[in-house]
């Protein structure tokens, strides 16, 4: 999912104090000034053609159908506008890189979240507070607008969820991982109330593992064809309770150290309709083999 961000840059807020000073500097500079001032000029010019290449390039290869609408002849004709504009007018080419920077995030709402910003409504907002005697404090700008780009995430977070969900691979990795589940069932496990389905082997001692521990636990993650997508069998190290998804957490509440179990987790306690990597997909069904080592090893 693409993520909208609005980065306000200094140069826009602030004067800059340039003069004017034509193409050339000075007439008064030495020959070594001269000099010095055409290194810096290609230097300049060589890193700012670096940047904006390398960013061209990237939007080749992660937006190919953006690059091949995009006129370099024209970006060129835009830098070379600026370069060459009255510095006494410093305030409106300012004003231009203000918009452009607001522009882009009003394009990608608009066109990636299917949201509609009115840009005169924008501006409206922009001169009420630009123009005002005083503002409030920052902060509380700030606060605002990350609460609206969250909810515009959200928004596109569930339009993703809902095409994932309705993939058909989506919809057979859920039917396939109730079926399997239902198997289970006939083999002895145990169906919790979250979803859940478990056999243990060994229950541990007590006390059983809490949310808040560290815990050395050893695992074998399957997905129901019996391949292996995670382990941890050669590099066990102390992880928090908590820090695993929703239903392996609970599996390990049922254990105390030397405990072991097989559970079989479903996608809306795993995974979910996201996947994880490339290994496991929307709403797949994932098996673990867990044996609890030790629990909070630091305090021994």
């Amino acid at each position: 999912m693409k993520k909208i961000v609005l980065a306000f840059g200094a140069a826009a807020l602030i004067a800059t104090g340039l003069t004017s000073c034509g193409n050339g500097g000075s007439s008064n500079a030495t020959d070594r000034e001269k000099a010095l001032g055409d290194s810096v000029a290609i230097a300049l010019g060589e890193f700012a053609g670096a940047q904006s290449a390398s960013q061209y390039q990237r939007m080749k290869d992660m937006q190919p159908e953006t690059a091949a609408k995009f006129s370099k002849e024209a970006f060129i004709r835009g830098v070379q506008d600026v370069l060459n504009a009255d510095t006494t007018q410093m305030a409106y080419y300012q004003g231009l890189q203000m918009g452009l920077q607001l522009v882009s995030p009003i394009i990608g709402i608009n066109n990636d979240a299917k949201i509609p910003v009115n840009k005169d409504k924008v501006l409206a907002a922009f001169k009420a507070v630009y123009n005002s005697d005083s503002i409030a404090d920052m902060n509380r700008y700030y606060a605002q607008y990350q609460n609206q780009m969250q909810a515009v995430q959200e928004i596109m977070k569930a339009r993703e969820d809902s095409i994932k969900a309705n993939s058909p691979e989506a919809k057979q990795n859920l039917e396939e991982g109730k079926a399997y589940i239902e198997k289970m069932k006939g083999e002895g496990y145990t169906v919790a109330p979250s979803g859940i389905a478990y056999k243990i082997e060994n229950p541990g001692t007590e006390p059983k593992v809490a949310e808040t521990d560290l815990v050395m636990v050893k695992y074998d993650g399957k997905n129901i064809k019996g391949e292996t997508f995670d382990t941890n069998a050669d590099n066990v190290r102390p992880m928090r309770a908590n820090g695993f998804v929703p239903g392996f957490k609970e599996a390990l509440t049922m254990l105390g150290k030397g405990g072991k179990m097989t559970v079989v987790i479903p996608a809306d306690q795993a995974y979910g309709t996201d996947g994880a990597g490339d290994k496991i997909g929307p709403n797949q069904t994932l098996v673990f083999d867990i044996e609890i080592l030790d629990i909070n090893p630091e305090n021994k």
